[in-house]
């Protein structure tokens, strides 16, 4: 049998590998918020990018600005040493994310274990899970307010799980405040915490003071750097719970009835591992009730629950949380029970999916548009190159918003509709060039024209599979390398 120890290692060194291989392919962003709202706000205090050509967030100045300035800065810093490649600048904020969030987690599940899975099988299992489940690698290596703000939420805890002294309580004001400054909703769980902290454990009311001061400096430091960033004086937090909340503006972008999480998570959490660990998390309520996650993580949800739209990445920040009750109470149900059968082959199937899944995002981008960008900078930018796009503007693919960010400067970019390209081929005497098509095969006859198929977002052996239409699949992406056809 593997020692506890040895066994932990192993994890925690397969774990970094895997963080490390999904930070190098998973190019792109998971959501539009992470590139926009970070990335293209950064660009736009770098001068090169307008305002009105920022989303509809920037006008509301209610967007937290830190993440922003932060990437702004080490824009710069990179622009010195003459690294301007925004792809491998993206891979470096990733590979930091899944760093500091991968020895986050390596520490507080040390003090963890130790606290709550006395038995080595529930030890291994629970450590196993925090850094393994096929979705913690790629959310972790995300440099997104989802990700950064579970950072410093776990720091927090990590300060609280050790010795409470005094300067453990200023430390786990400090990471609180900064987990609220990247993600706002991160202060309901915050609140929970401090709940906790004052009827349940009855902290002593010093040690509290002492952690809310530096809390709301922190916060005050936030409302310096909008003020700076909007160039008004600006408290986002409130601009945010007017507009989203107040105004109801974020039922624009979808509506879901209160329960929505639940289907949602046990759809994308994918069955019957979304199952396994729906059912644990609900059975460690009774045992739980007295734990700070649980009181740190039930107003995150009851209030998502409350408003009316629901994406499954605003569950993200209390990812570990949700794990850490999932085992516990699936450890407390099967106390002194024999293990069925049944559920030994469930388990067995549950793994299996489980690492079948975390090969397969390991090595998934996740924005097949920002891949495209990747092929273009990286194979056409060398010279000056004329790519034409059959539906609309190369940069403005990401939901029609411009992306400067990953904009290469030898590409001319120019839309010409697909009925229109002979013409167009033929009165501008277009010797050769590029075309960018959203179609799988681009079927215009081209007379006089050779056309080689340079980049695809599918293999041309998955048209075989005849029970999809390819060509009707409106997000594939190919490019043409065009020549003329000499005389």
């Amino acid at each position: 049998m593997i020692d506890s120890k040895d066994f932990q290692k192993n994890i925690k060194i397969a774990a970094f590998i895997i963080f490390m291989i999904t930070a190098f392919f998973s190019v792109g962003h998971l959501q539009s918020d992470e590139h926009f709202q970070v990335l293209e706000f950064a660009q736009y205090k770098l001068g090169k990018i307008s305002a009105n050509e920022l989303p509809w967030e920037f006008g509301e100045k209610m967007r937290p600005s830190i993440q922003p300035w932060i990437a702004y800065s080490f824009i710069n810093l990179f622009d010195t040493i003459g690294l301007n490649n925004p792809f491998v600048i993206t891979l470096i904020f990733r590979i930091f994310s899944g760093i500091l969030l991968w020895c986050t987690i390596i520490s507080l599940n040390k003090i963890i274990i130790e606290k709550y899975f006395k038995e080595i099988r529930w030890a291994n299992i629970f450590y196993a899970a925090s850094l393994l489940l096929w979705f913690i690698p790629f959310t972790s290596v995300r440099f997104s307010s989802e990700n950064i703000s579970a950072l410093f939420l776990l720091l927090g805890f990590l300060q609280f799980f050790r010795k409470q002294t005094y300067f453990s309580f200023i430390l786990i004001g400090i990471f609180w405040g900064l987990s609220f400054l990247f993600r706002y909703q991160l202060g309901l769980s915050i609140f929970g915490a401090y709940v906790f902290l004052l009827f349940i454990q009855r902290t002593h009311i010093l040690k509290l003071v002492i952690s809310v001061i530096p809390l709301f400096l922190i916060i005050g430091f936030g409302v310096y750097l909008d003020t700076l960033f909007y160039s008004e004086f600006t408290i986002a937090p409130y601009n945010y719970l007017k507009a989203n909340i107040l105004d109801d503006k974020a039922s624009n972008f979808g509506t879901s009835p209160f329960f929505a999480y639940l289907y949602l998570f046990l759809g994308k959490a994918i069955p019957p591992i979304s199952l396994i660990l729906f059912a644990g998390f609900i059975s460690s309520f009774k045992s739980l009730k007295k734990n700070i996650f649980l009181w740190s993580i039930i107003p995150f949800i009851l209030i998502h629950s409350l408003i009316a739209h629901k994406e499954i990445r605003f569950m993200f920040p209390v990812n570990y949380l949700f794990i850490f009750m999932s085992i516990y109470g699936i450890m407390t149900y099967l106390k002194d029970k024999e293990i069925k059968n049944w559920q030994h082959k469930l388990i067995k199937f549950s793994v299996s999916i489980n690492i079948l899944l975390l090969l397969v995002m390991a090595f998934k981008p996740m924005n097949g548009t920002v891949k495209l960008f990747n092929y273009v900078y990286n194979n056409l930018n060398e010279t000056e190159t004329h790519l034409i796009s059959t539906k609309r503007p190369l940069y403005s693919m990401l939901v029609d918003l411009q992306s400067s960010f990953y904009t290469a400067k030898n590409i001319k970019n120019e839309v010409v509709k697909p009925k229109d390209l002979a013409e167009y081929l033929r009165s501008n005497n277009i010797k050769n060039c590029y075309i960018l098509h959203e179609k799988f095969d681009l079927l215009e006859s081209l007379d006089g024209y050779s056309l080689e198929k340079v980049y695809s977002e599918y293999p041309e052996w998955i048209k075989r599979l005849k029970f999809i239409d390819w060509q009707k699949k409106l997000r594939t992406k190919t490019i043409y390398k065009l020549t003329k056809k000499e005389e």
